[in-house]
Parts: structure tokens; sequence; C-alpha cells
């Protein structure tokens, strides 16, 4: 009888604490890996993706050495760093300010001449951070955490509090948020050496093969995997982003290579091996003598896209929207012309600029209505963030869109888990 009373008295307290030991049992559980899976075929791109147009060494030439002004150096105490390490990179050589918080014409300019960015895609990508998770009355956003806003209305959570909005599930390196206590910050060191061991010299296939692998993880072993219509071309976009924008470029080159030494100077990596890998959080450095692309191939919204499609040919089901419903490996597809109600259809986004005109109105469906007199006539969130985004549409020739059916993603748990940020 004591016997029995002491075995009960042992078990109490993990009774006590029953939702901790099914987090821990969740931890300790064995991931499953997706089996080998070979694209439908090889598109031999130039890491520009479209193929380059010359080579211009004192053009392109990124210098970073000392003296330079954009020498490296990490951040301080208080400066904001966040899940994308070409940002990263770029705040700590000052190509954008240092303390990781800024605006539209910094977000234009400095990622133009760290990385020949496109005007279109860095004022695209700055107006969508400032309307989810920025300041739209100060203009700020933060590639980071959060900010002080110019009045509470305003979030200001910074990217790393966009869960879901714009940064998603089945990211190249970092880890889903679902599977990490709700942040989305974790170095996934799993991917990363699978990233690694993909090759020496890295080009848009073998980051396509990258993307299809951990779209697969994450569907087996998230139960709560979402790919929401922006986010869900985000992630993808984001792998292209390694390779379009962190491939050295050279007069033999042009259309760039980017080696492991130069993958982990932008991701903040040491070990040349699995097992000894370890990643330095805040130290992304672009590496001496390194060249962006090419001027006249600057990276668009289109060519983002572009790529994306491509992707998405030779590994079908790297663009998806939709989730697991609440265990893993349950993936239900959400139809995309139910969604915008017939405007968009996934087989003629392939057309013109059907993509880009998707990936605008998605952004913008995905906002926050919020309504200050601060905002003047435009009176929202919203309506800034459509002012604002008004000269790419009409550039695109976009459709004009009422809105998302969003009650569609209802059945996915995924939809609504907005993790807690960084850590």
């Amino acid at each position: 009888m004591l016997a029995k009373l002491s075995t009960l008295f042992a078990v109490l307290p993990l009774a006590a604490a029953w939702p901790q030991v099914m987090h821990m049992n969740e931890q300790m559980h064995k991931r499953e890996e997706p089996p080998q899976r070979q694209p439908l075929f090889k598109s031999g791109r130039q890491n520009t993706g479209l193929p380059a147009l010359g080579f211009n060494a004192q053009d392109q030439f990124v210098n970073v050495t000392r003296g330079s002004g954009h020498e490296f150096a990490p951040p301080g105490s208080g400066d904001l760093r966040g899940q994308c390490p070409g940002l990263n990179a770029a705040a700590n050589h000052g190509f954008i300010p240092r303390n990781g918080l800024l605006n539209t014409a910094q977000t234009v300019s400095g990622l133009g001449a760290a990385y020949n960015m496109a005007p279109d895609l860095a004022l695209f990508l700055a107006v969508v951070s400032i309307a989810l998770a920025g300041d739209p009355v100060s203009g700020r956003w933060s590639i980071g955490g959060k900010f002080t806003p110019t009045i509470p209305l305003f979030k200001a959570t910074g990217l790393v509090g966009t869960h879901n909005a714009y940064e998603g599930d089945a990211s190249i390196i970092r880890g889903d948020a679902y599977l990490n206590g709700g942040s989305v910050g974790v170095f996934q060191m799993r991917s990363w050496e699978h990233l690694y061991q993909l090759a020496e010299e890295y080009t848009l296939d073998d980051i396509a093969a990258q993307s299809d692998y951990v779209t697969r993880w994450s569907i087996l072993n998230n139960p709560y995997y979402f790919s929401a219509p922006f986010s869900g071309l985000v992630a993808p976009a984001a792998h292209n982003f390694v390779i379009n924008f962190m491939s050295n470029h050279s007069a033999e080159k042009p259309g760039g290579t980017l080696t492991r030494e130069v993958l982990k100077s932008f991701f903040a990596v040491t070990g040349d091996s699995p097992g000894n890998f370890v990643h330095n959080r805040g130290q992304e450095r672009i590496p001496e003598n390194w060249y962006r692309r090419p001027t006249a191939n600057a990276m668009t919204v289109p060519q983002v896209l572009l790529d994306v499609q491509v992707n998405n040919a030779m590994y079908p089901g790297i663009v998806r929207i939709g989730g697991n419903t609440g265990t893993v490996n349950s993936f239900a597809g959400v139809d995309l012309t139910d969604l915008t109600g017939g405007v968009f259809n996934l087989g003629g986004l392939a057309e013109g600029n059907q993509a880009a005109c998707f990936l605008l109105q998605a952004s913008l469906a995905g906002l926050p209505d919020v309504v200050s007199p601060l905002l003047g006539a435009v009176g929202s969130v919203l309506g800034w963030a459509t002012q604002q985004l008004g000269p790419l549409s009409r550039q695109f020739g976009c459709p004009q869109l009422a809105n998302f059916d969003n009650s569609l993603f209802n059945g996915f748990p995924g939809a609504k888990f907005n993790g807690n940020g960084q850590s």
C-alpha cells in the first residue's frame, strides 16, 4: 500500500503539469523527413534569374572595407534585427540605418545600393511592412522587433510580429513558429545542413529543391502549417532572394555564383560540416571583394514572381494556399478562384503581370483597417497602403478586386496562430 501511495505521489506533479509534459513529449518526438523528390525538369537559370546583362566592376563593387562608411559593425544595444539575413547584413553595414528602423526612402536607396533591388520591389516591401507592423504616420518600419509608434493605435511590432501575415511557415532556414513555442526567429540547424549539402556553388535550381524540401517537411511535421495568400508567396520568394541578392558577380560569371563561404557570411554561420556549424546571431555580413547583381538586372516584382513560378513548375506544390487542419500531413488547399471571386485563377497567374497583381492585392487583403485622422484624407491604414501601392497597381494593369473571402480559412488552426515574435 505504501509503495502504491509513493508511486501516486510521484506521478501527481506530472499530472498537475500535464500541458508542459505534452509539450515536452512533442518536442522530443522524432520529426519525419520527407522522401527525396526529383524535379520535373532543371531550369538551368543563371543566378540573376533572367540572363545577365553585362558586368561593370566599378558599378557593382560593394565596398565594405574599413573607412568605406559601410564597414561591418555588430548590432549594439537596442538595435533591431530580425529573421532576414539580407536585411540584417544591410543594417550591419549601414546601407540601411544600423538601428534597424527605416522609412521607405531609406529602404529603396539602401537595398538598391547593397543588392540592386529595384525601386518597385523595395517600395512594395516597405509599404507592406509599414502597414502590417509599422507606423504609417511616420512612415517607419522595423526589420526586427517592436518600436514606439507615433500613436499607440499602431502596433508597430516589426517584422517578427507578422506571422502568417508577412512572415510564414516553411522558411529557408528559420523554424516554424508553432514548433518553436511561437518564436519566428529560431535558426533551424536541420534546414541549414540540408541547404549546405545541396551544392558547393548554389543556383536557383538548388534553392528550388530547398523550398520544396522545407515545405513538405512543414506539412509532415507541423499540424498548424499554414500558407496564406501573401505570406505563402513570400516564403518561396525569400528562398530565391538568397540566390538573387547574395551571389557574387564577375566578368567571367556575370550571372553570378554563390559559394558556401559567401553563404555562411550572409547567414552568420561558422564551421564547415554538420555537427560543427555555429549560428552567430546578429553577425550577418556582406563579404569583402563582393559584387552585386548587374545594374541592368535590378530585381523587380515581376521577376520575383517569375522565379517563383519556375520553381513551382519544377516542384509542383511549392506554391499553395491553405494549410494543415490540426494534424500533421493533413493539408487542404483553398481554390484561388473561390478566394478571389473569380478574379484570379492559378493557371492565369502565369499570364502577363497577373502574379504580380495577385501579390499586390493579397498584401492589401491582409491589412488591418485601422482608422486615424493623422492619416489625412486616406483615413485608414488600408487606405494609406492602397494609395502608396496605387502606382504599382496601375503600372501592372491590375484588375479591381473587391476583397478576398477570408472565411475560407476558418478551418485552418494555423491561420489564427500569430506566434509571439522572436526569442
